[in-house]
């Protein structure tokens, strides 16, 4: 029996600091987003405001968020509504503009990016990876394409979907487990494919 609780020990203090270290985590991560006291950041969340803004991410009551955001240094703004879940490992990259709604239920592995990343000039593209490997991503680059994204209340997006720029989801819409989102999604619609084109109405 001392024998078992002894092989235990290291997991248990393993379990400890790993609690410990989500509760840091969380911590700062609020210091540096507008979030209220009744949504939570879980220990799978990440935050990489690069615009040291706080303004610049917003998340209303009672949101639970398990994946990732991040806005480029340049430029970039997230708001998520109320009583939203953003699954674990999706990714929410912002250098425009993406808006969701409340009571919008983000599966896992969604990526959902309102710009390209990167220029679509191939020397302009290497010096901005040699720039972001070098000193990070520059603060003033207008040559990464970008438009705004919008969720629309009660939409509901499957995992490892990816919805690209420029793209506006209506209300009550279901975007189906892998898709890919190119283009605009009417309002209580179900879409699905690659790309992702209209399955049927939802009631």
């Amino acid at each position: 029996m001392l024998l078992l609780k002894l092989l235990k020990l290291p997991f248990l203090v393993a379990k400890t600091l790993d609690a410990f270290q989500g509760t840091a985590r969380s911590i700062y991560y609020r210091s540096i987003t507008n979030i209220p006291p009744d949504s939570k950041y879980y220990a799978t969340a990440r935050v990489l405001n690069l615009r040291d803004l706080n303004t610049e991410i917003t998340i209303g009551s009672n949101s639970h968020i398990r994946g990732e955001l991040l806005t480029f240094p340049h430029a970039g703004s997230i708001s998520i509504g109320d009583y939203c879940y953003i699954g674990e490992h999706s990714r929410i990259w912002s250098a425009n503009e993406i808006k969701i709604g409340n009571r919008v239920l983000i599966s896992h592995n969604v990526n959902i990016h309102d710009c390209d990343g990167h220029p679509i000039d191939s020397l302009a593209r290497h010096r901005h990876f040699v720039q972001i490997v070098t000193s990070g991503h520059p603060k003033d680059f207008p040559e990464m394409p970008s438009s705004p994204v919008v969720i629309g209340d009660d939409a509901w997006i499957g995992f490892n979907s990816s919805i690209l720029k420029g793209v506006t989801i209506g209300r009550g819409a279901i975007i189906g487990a892998g898709s890919v989102v190119t283009g605009n999604v009417p309002e209580s619609e179900l879409f699905a494919g690659n790309p992702a084109k209209f399955i049927r109405k939802v009631s």
